[in-house]
């Protein structure tokens, strides 16, 4: 069976036609920078070159048409009986979605309204599945949650101190996001070690864009530094992480801002644009602080600083760490992030090998040689992985809700 694999993220989208089971990638590709005028789209088909081309100011629902339209024109599809299944990466489900689902009108009413605890992700995940619907009808349409991965957290880790009432009626708690990745990279980590998942201590550090870091001892996600939405946990390209919930009502009292304005303001001009004024690409604020750029430098601190402590208090909560992972964009591509997160953390065996950092070997251990913890940097493969629990569903009865 062939499975289109979409994930819309906040600031791109990536996708695969792959070929299941045997995981062969027809098809493959991501458009970089949405809603900008430097938008671009990296596609390649199997046994093809990779092209680039500028696709200024695209949309999710633009970039959806142009690969419909691409792989028609290619010939790797010749109509909508080519493709068994659409398979959407969405970053929340509540507590109404606890596993893969497969998308009628019910559930994607359910889906467009939980977009408040998500409001980056999931209203251009919905537009998504419209437009699928709308170039593919007919084509099934499955929906694989990040927060799926997260469902064992356990009840002390994800209750908030607050009306426990706001929890049973509203569904306030911590739920945790990047669940595809960081499964992925967990197993993936196990399978370079030659140890079973179900004996590791692994903290998995999904740093791109948006960021969080994860707890997973002995196979299960225990804890999450992300929580009721994306916006919390670590600080993000623009969007704030962990702050005071005081300064919500403070800010509007001194501004006159509605609330509606404060988290628009949080939500796009927040995080490392915010603190830098300059950028939320890593790559730009990098570029920026080798330059001499000292607000650059200080979201680059913040940033290493955040997800550091978020490792040290897992360590502490697994009682050890065997294996530590990066991973997403920034995660595998800048070795001085690793670098700046690794340093002096000798005291808990996390020792990065200054060499390996630089240039990536194969397998990925950038960690010196009998250093107490393992340091990984694992490509994630998130459409992979929903593609494979998909595949899973497909002639199976789906549960809805």
């Amino acid at each position: 069976m062939q499975i289109l694999v979409l994930n819309c993220g906040g600031s791109s989208m990536k996708y695969q036609l792959l070929a299941m089971p045997a995981e062969r990638v027809v098809a493959k590709g991501s458009i970089d920078r949405l809603f900008s005028p430097r938008a671009e789209i990296s596609h390649q088909a199997a046994g093809r070159e990779a092209a680039r081309q500028p696709l200024p100011g695209a949309t999710f629902a633009d970039g959806i048409r142009w690969l419909v339209t691409a792989l028609r024109e290619e010939g790797i599809i010749a109509g909508v009986t080519d493709i068994d299944a659409i398979a959407h990466k969405l970053a929340h489900g509540g507590e109404k979605f606890q596993q893969p689902v497969l998308i009628d009108d019910e559930v994607l009413a359910t889906i467009t309204s939980l977009s408040s605890l998500a409001p980056v992700h999931l209203p251009p995940a919905v537009a998504g599945i419209r437009m699928c619907q709308e170039l593919l009808p007919g084509v099934p349409q499955y929906a694989v949650f990040e927060t799926n991965f997260h469902r064992n957290v356990p009840p002390y880790a994800y209750i908030y101190g607050l009306p426990y009432e706001w929890y049973e009626q509203y569904g306030i708690r911590k739920y945790g996001f990047h669940g595809t990745s960081h499964r992925y990279v967990a197993e993936t980590a196990a399978g370079i070690l030659g140890r079973e998942l179900r004996e590791l201590k692994l903290i998995s550090c999904h740093l791109g864009s948006g960021t969080s870091v994860a707890a997973i001892k002995y196979g299960r996600s225990v804890d999450i530094s992300s929580g009721l939405t994306p916006q919390s946990g670590t600080i993000m390209s623009t969007r704030p992480g962990d702050f005071d919930p005081w300064v919500f009502p403070l800010i509007m009292e001194l501004t006159g801002m509605t609330a509606a304005a404060v988290n628009e303001v949080m939500v796009k001009k927040g995080g490392l644009l915010g603190i830098s004024g300059l950028s939320g690409d890593m790559r730009d604020l990098e570029a920026a602080a080798r330059a001499g750029h000292q607000r650059a430098q200080l979201a680059i601190d913040v940033f290493c600083y955040q997800v550091k402590k978020y490792i040290g208090a897992f360590a502490a909560a697994m009682n050890g760490l065997d294996v530590l992972i990066f991973t997403g964009g920034i995660g595998e591509r800048s070795p001085a992030i690793r670098a700046g997160i690794c340093r002096d953390f000798d005291f808990l065996g996390i020792e990065l090998d200054e060499g390996k950092n630089e240039h990536r070997p194969r397998p990925d251990i950038l960690s010196r040689k009998n250093a107490p913890v393992t340091i990984l940097a694992i490509d994630t493969n998130e459409e992979l992985m929903v593609a494979r629990q998909v595949a899973e569903l497909v002639g199976k009865p789906c549960t809805v809700l």
